[in-house]
């Protein structure tokens, strides 16, 4: 392991969250959490695990996990009791409601999007005759989650240096007649070479007239040939913390059209990435992408100009026309805005970009200033 790598750690414990949950579990009169989210069990303790559920109040915590998981849950929970379930203990729906009684919880609120119904049913079955009530709730952990600390920002600056390494390692690596698939097995190879523990969601390369289909899945019979847009969406794991970087470039000779869109692209881009500064509304950098998009002639976007980076790849705040939350220092966001053309082909540009007080600041930082020909 280099340098480089051994500074890429995982964030630690913080004790102030517990302060910060019972704030909003009050705020949501409630007595405690069930998370069953993974990367919020990971922000709220620490642990890295999967297939566990996690009691939080302020008080105290419990992850409840099966016998696989709980000498690595003792390693890395930062205060939460772990308590096991199953075989030889009871199954977790008794387990979970039997420690909320104990601890006189009435109120327990669970995560509506990350929990089963099967599971649900389950946990009301158990909850119901120890007098109970399960609330369905939304986005209390994410919302803790949406500022990063100078830990959390330094882990995703890491991963976007990484992603920018590798782009730049990989490219060479483009001939006529590689497919999608090849590539970007090759570019995810990089990323790993470059010290990430893997990449952070599945990886986009699209030849031709397929950066029409903005999430593209890469194949082995689409093949670069010479005049080929070639978009590439992607991004580095680092200490559990995400990038998200897409180019678009040529290979070859670059057409009138395809400088045409790409320039519109690109002016949209720019507009959407000053458009985050700390106060705005989520909904501002959308907006003023969108409307260059439209103003150049070319159909808008489908979808909101960009979305919130860190311990997954897509989290708060989600910016578009809906959106409700303020931009605010320390939130590590991508402005991704796009012109796709079916039948021709399209172009994304994407940075993560992280809101300071003194203005935005690209943390993915490979060239995007012309249309680059390979």
């Amino acid at each position: 392991m280099n340098q480089e790598e051994s500074e890429a750690k995982r964030i630690p414990y913080r004790p102030e969250l517990a302060q910060a949950l019972a704030m909003s579990l009050d705020e949501a009169s409630l007595d405690a959490l069930l998370v069953t989210s993974d990367a919020n069990q990971r922000f709220l303790e620490g642990y890295t695990g999967a297939e566990c559920y996690l009691l939080a109040s302020g008080p105290g915590s419990w992850l409840v996990a099966d016998s696989r998981y709980t000498e690595q849950a003792r390693g890395e929970c930062g205060r939460a009791r772990i308590v096991q379930h199953r075989d030889p203990c009871p199954p977790y729906d008794e387990v979970i409601a039997g420690l909320a009684a104990e601890a006189g919880f009435r109120r327990v609120g669970f995560e509506k999007a990350r929990l089963s119904y099967a599971q649900y049913e389950a946990l009301r079955a158990q909850a119901e005759g120890r007098g109970i009530e399960l609330v369905p709730t939304e986005g209390i952990v994410e919302r803790l989650r949406a500022v990063k600390t100078a830990d959390e920002i330094s882990l995703i600056r890491r991963a976007c240096e990484i992603a920018d390494r590798a782009l730049e390692a990989s490219l060479g690596e483009l001939r006529e007649g590689i497919s999608e698939l090849e590539f970007a097995r090759l570019l995810e190879a990089s990323m790993f070479a470059a010290g990430a523990e893997g990449p952070g969601f599945d990886t986009i390369a699209a030849f031709g007239a397929r950066p029409a289909l903005p999430h593209a899945v890469p194949r082995t019979d689409s093949r670069l040939e010479k005049g080929d847009f070639v978009l590439l969406d992607f991004g580095a794991l680092v200490g559990g913390y995400h990038s998200d970087i897409t180019r678009t470039l040529v290979f070859g000779k670059a057409s009138a059209e395809q400088r045409k869109v790409y320039a519109a692209v690109l002016e949209s881009q720019a507009l959407g990435v000053e458009a985050m500064v700390a106060g705005a509304s989520g909904k501002a950098p959308d907006a003023v992408a969108r409307g260059s998009i439209a103003a150049s002639g070319y159909p808008e976007f489908g979808y909101g100009v960009g979305h919130g980076v860190g311990l997954e790849i897509h989290e708060l705040p989600f910016m578009s026309r809906r959106c409700a939350e303020t931009l605010a220092p320390g939130m590590a966001i991508t402005c991704e805005p796009g012109i796709y053309l079916p039948g021709w082909g399209g172009v994304r540009i994407e940075d993560t970009v992280l809101i300071r007080e003194g203005g935005p600041e690209r943390l993915t930082r490979f060239p995007k200033g012309a249309l680059l020909e390979l």
